[in-house]
């Protein structure tokens, strides 16, 4: 089970973020607030499994996005999928 509270991927998508396909990840951050952010991320065709591998410095330079933003997508979600992704399923939030 997940305790990730943020805003989901697009309608059909898989729950979990390593299944969502490039479109889905845009759909993700457009629903988070970040539509121009979220053509950055389909521009360099970041998929669900590229997503939860992106360091700090991918999403801050790598993207060619500005840093407030970059910052807050990178700590508020990147960050956190990947910490919900590879946690232990048995541990609680």
């Amino acid at each position: 089970s997940s305790c990730l509270l943020t805003p989901s991927a697009s309608p059909g998508a898989a729950e979990d973020p390593v299944d969502w396909t490039v479109a889905d990840v845009a759909s993700y951050f457009t629903a988070a607030g970040f539509p121009e952010q979220a053509l950055a991320f389909r521009t360099q065709e970041i998929d669900g499994k590229s997503l939860l591998l992106m360091q700090r410095n991918d999403v801050l330079t790598g993207l060619s996005i500005r840093l407030g933003p970059a910052l807050k997508i990178y700590e508020r979600h990147v960050k956190v999928l990947q910490q919900t992704h590879f946690q232990d399923d048995e541990a609680f939030c």
